[in-house]
């Protein structure tokens, strides 16, 4: 049969598993929220208006470029190209083939000749006609008598003549546009000035007319010429500056002018969706890494739904104050706020990341601006630095001060390496010391709304807390007054312990201020608040056990009513964790039948401290009380009673729970010791005869012994 408490068991199982399962989705819902609106805040434009002008049309009001860019002009740079080609050269190929063809061509011409003049079967009209129908058409009626009319020997000669400046004239090589004016220069040739009038009329013609070029184009080798003349071309850019002018009124709007208005992207209805695809990543590569970094170092916070809220939100509003100040200055934004928001509200090491994060985008911001990137970090990281060391306190005011001397700083070196004039460097730097006291002041009246919105106990409220002039301490000190100083001599002891190993000093102390607050209701129940009788010996045991157990319900009822923060409450809950009330239940044990006992009514509830602050505060409750109750507490009496009542705890199991290692443990019983020590030391005994000499020197000398 199954027992009620296994039912219940099963029953709850797949409460918590769907339980999980919505918390995990709500943080999705609240992750993605939180990356579309830093996404809209990087991509959109809030300022300034958009325009719509075209090509021709009167601008009504000047237009002034709201960032730094530089961009290609593309039409310009398309000319420039053009022009750069034209000027290449074509490229030619040398047909060395093309010498012997030509000079194949003239012998062949020659042999039709001869072949004509030795055939006698016909007459020289019939010769004449048929070397005119054989022989090329651009050969004259009067050549071509005379070739029918010259002897052998003038045949010779004619044809090594119109062989030697063919072959001359194609060594020099022949292109296709330069044909004719080649064919012209044949005539000017030695050889044929020499000739007589009707030789060098032949000659002439032939070479003429077999003539043709030898450098041949090749489309191949001149677009590749091309292509390397224009690797050496640079784009023609135009440069803007951030307020400049690019259409002042009056003007008539030109494609130029149009052109960097898009590139601005000032003109209506037009969206860089290149920059905006970009944008869109960056900002999924840094949640990503936002994510893993909280996944792997601040667990708490990630898995704190309402603290990535709270984180979301603080991103959110400085990247919206970022935004609107960027168009006045880059380094106006009070972004160390939100660094320094981060580190008080929820982690350090979260405050050092944001401040990387939120640097970044203040370079998106900016237009992609190193300098605004590198002032906008090193002011959040020196920010979580002036209140890292909470525990002394810290001053919001002097880390505004520090922030914008670290600001100025910045902002002076980066405009020196990048050489930006001294007038505007200055003026940036004013901007800069604006920032880190805007930064301040910003954090100072956040932080309070912060606080209740989210229900987060700070240092600073802690310390707050830990005030004398607070009402339940100051009910303590008169109602109490024993169940006080125990409480402040336990504070001290947790505080130097938690130093040591880690744990919040801070939040040990004040837990150990309010830890008994519970014997506010029955505080001469509890001996530390006795004088005289002890009421406890006038009732039974378990009722005493009943009264002293129930100190920490009281306790809690207490807080929760005077809103003190769960942190404290948790402490004030598990500072006895489910320890045995030893005194009462051997009195039981002592007087009545052990078989009726029940050990368990004589165990505090708990829970038994979940962590190290909590565990502390039980080893230093139970340690000072047990060494203020030794009569003679030497070192060694002191060392016993602490490291005794520690190994008890453990054995117990009361520590299983809290996260502290034997190391700690042993650490912590070291400063116990050492504190002990140095509260419970022994006194001298003055000899009696001594004590009153000193009460007669005092009252002869006005009270003032020296």
């Amino acid at each position: 049969m199954i027992s009620v408490s296994k039912l219940r068991n099963m029953l709850q199982t797949p409460i918590t598993a769907a339980s999980l399962d919505r918390n995990g989705l709500q943080r999705a819902l609240i992750l993605v929220t939180f990356f579309i609106l830093v996404t809209v805040i990087l991509i959109a434009d809030l300022m300034p208006q958009k325009v719509s002008l075209e090509v021709g049309q009167v601008s009504e009001a000047d237009v002034v470029a709201p960032r730094t860019i530089s961009y290609i002009d593309k039409d310009k740079t398309k000319k420039l190209e053009q022009e750069i080609i034209h000027s290449v050269s074509n490229v030619y190929e040398y047909d060395v083939t093309i010498v012997g063809k030509v000079e194949e061509d003239v012998a062949q011409l020659f042999r039709q000749v001869r072949t004509v003049q030795q055939d006698q079967s016909l007459s020289r009209d019939q010769k004449i006609g048929k070397l005119r129908a054989n022989l090329p058409n651009s050969l004259s009626l009067t050549a071509i008598s005379n070739l029918a009319d010259f002897p052998e020997a003038t045949l010779g000669q004619l044809e090594e003549t119109s062989r030697i400046i063919l072959r001359r004239t194609l060594q020099r090589g022949v292109k296709a546009d330069e044909l004719d004016a080649s064919k012209t220069a044949l005539l000017l040739e030695p050889e044929v000035k020499n000739l007589n009038s009707a030789h060098a009329l032949v000659v002439g013609e032939i070479a003429q007319a077999l003539l043709r070029h030898n450098f041949v184009f090749s489309k191949e080798e001149t677009e590749k010429k091309q292509r390397q003349a224009l690797v050496s071309v640079e784009p023609v850019r135009v440069n803007i500056k951030k307020g400049q002018v690019i259409v002042r009124r009056g003007d008539v709007v030109t494609a130029e002018q149009i052109a960097s208005l898009e590139e601005l992207g000032l003109q209506r209805g037009q969206v860089s969706y290149s920059r905006a695809a970009g944008i869109v990543l960056s900002v999924a590569m840094l949640f990503v890494l936002a994510i893993v970094f909280m996944y792997k170092n601040t667990p708490a916070v990630y898995r704190r739904n309402h603290h990535l809220i709270l984180l979301g939100l603080i991103v959110t509003i400085i990247l919206l104050a970022t935004k609107a100040t960027h168009y006045y200055s880059d380094y106006l934004s009070p972004m160390a706020a939100g660094a320094l928001l981060v580190a008080i509200l929820l982690d350090t090491r979260l405050a050092l990341m944001t401040a990387c994060l939120l640097g970044i985008c203040t370079g998106i911001i900016a237009e992609y601006d190193f300098r605004a990137t590198m002032v906008s970090m090193v002011g959040g990281i020196i920010g979580v630095f002036t209140v890292s060391k909470i525990s002394q306190g810290y001053s919001l005011t002097r880390s505004g001060f520090i922030i914008s001397l670290a600001n100025f700083t910045m902002i002076i070196a980066t405009g020196m390496a990048a050489q930006t004039p001294v007038s505007l460097v200055l003026k940036q730097g004013l901007a800069g010391v604006v920032s880190g006291i805007g930064s301040a002041v910003l954090t100072i009246g956040s932080l309070p709304y912060l606080e209740n919105t989210f229900r987060i106990t700070t240092p600073a409220k802690l310390l707050e807390l830990a005030k004398p002039n607070q009402p339940l301490l100051q009910r303590m000190l008169i109602e109490a007054p024993g169940t006080y100083h125990h409480s402040i001599v336990v504070g001290n002891l947790a505080e130097a312990a938690a130093d040591s190993i880690g744990a919040d000093p801070v939040l040990v102390r004040v837990g150990a201020y309010y830890h008994d607050i519970g014997k506010l209701k029955r505080p001469y129940f509890f001996i530390e608040n006795q004088l005289g009788d002890n009421p406890h010996d006038k009732i039974a045991p378990s009722l005493s056990t009943l009264i002293v157990i129930s100190h920490i319900k009281d306790g809690v009822e207490l807080a929760t009513e005077h809103q003190i923060p769960q942190m404290i409450i948790d402490i004030i809950r598990q500072h006895h964790g489910t320890m045995l009330v030893s005194y009462f239940y051997q009195r039981v044990v002592e007087t009545e039948h052990g078989g009726s006992i029940i050990e368990e009514d004589f165990r505090y509830e708990g829970p038994k401290p979940q962590t190290k602050e909590a565990a502390l505060v039980m080893l230093a409750d139970c340690v000072e009380a047990t060494v203020r109750s030794l009569s003679k507490p030497t070192v060694n009496r002191i060392e016993a009673a602490v490291r005794k009542l520690v190994r008890e705890r453990l054995n117990d199991g009361q520590l299983d729970e809290c996260g502290l290692t034997l190391k700690d443990l042993n650490t912590i019983g070291d400063v116990f010791i050492r504190v002990l020590t140095g509260i419970f030391h022994s006194r001298i005994e003055y000899p009696e005869g001594a004590v009153k000499e000193v009460e007669r020197r005092k009252a002869r000398n006005g009270n003032s012994v020296k």
